[in-house]
């Protein structure tokens, strides 16, 4: 479906890649757009994939993940509402995929031709100087992650994922007791954070009944002391 004018109304134009541009200047990239909705589990690009690919996620959650030599899935990073997916500027031939983009819940995303964004860019530099302050960012947070796996314990890793999916979900640091949903079940977390999944239950264990959390059922994680959570997310061994 052609959206158009609908970006109006997006729910997530403040931060997505687009929203440094006025309506007018989106207009011709809006034009092109099309809306696409993905199920659990549907993927969206599969590592060896040469089609470009551009989109702005809207709604729901994405995995970035390979299948290493040993046949096991190997999850990199998650994309949340927002983020943007694509590598324009890529060079004549664009290059194969390197990772699979995986639907971790059900998704709304807008997807733009690599060639109309490329044009957007050069027309509108704000747009270009935007995806590259996010490149580098996102760089930089590679970077320490990486820095911290290598020194973190276990408790930090547990305590700096839950840590991280209350801040990307927008939660109110006001409310006196904060309930998210994790978006990996707990063998999915030991793969991202490089732990099994017996330590990754024993340290949520550990942060509930210490009283930094509960546990209602689920993936439901109810934060009671962000403070403590963010302590324990600092723990180095």
């Amino acid at each position: 479906m052609v959206f158009g004018n609908s970006c109006k109304q997006c729910g997530v134009r403040g931060q997505a890649l687009c929203g440094v541009l006025a309506d007018e200047e989106l207009a011709p990239l809006a034009a092109c757009g099309v809306q696409r909705s993905l199920a659990r589990g549907e993927t969206l690009v599969h590592a060896g994939d040469k089609a470009p690919i551009c989109a702005n996620i809207q709604r729901g959650l994405m995995k970035i993940s390979h299948i290493n030599p040993a046949g096991q899935e190997v999850i990199v990073g998650l994309l949340w509402p927002g983020d943007f997916v694509g590598t324009p500027f890529a060079g004549g031939q664009p290059l194969p995929a390197t990772h699979d983009i995986v639907a971790l819940t059900p998704v709304s995303l807008c997807q733009f031709p690599q060639a109309r964004v490329e044009r957007t860019m050069v027309a509108h530099p704000a747009m270009e100087r935007a995806l590259l302050s996010r490149t580098l960012a996102e760089l930089g947070a590679v970077r320490t992650r990486l820095s911290r796996l290598a020194r973190a314990t276990a408790l930090a890793r547990v305590a700096g994922f839950i840590t991280e999916t209350a801040h990307r979900s927008g939660v109110d640091d006001g409310e006196t007791v904060t309930i998210i949903e994790l978006p990996l079940s707990r063998g999915e977390m030991a793969d991202l954070l490089g732990l099994t999944i017996e330590t990754v239950s024993r340290q949520m264990t550990r942060l509930k009944n210490a009283g930094v959390i509960g546990l209602p059922g689920g993936r439901r994680v109810e934060i009671h002391d962000p403070d403590a959570l963010a302590e324990a997310a600092e723990e180095l061994v």
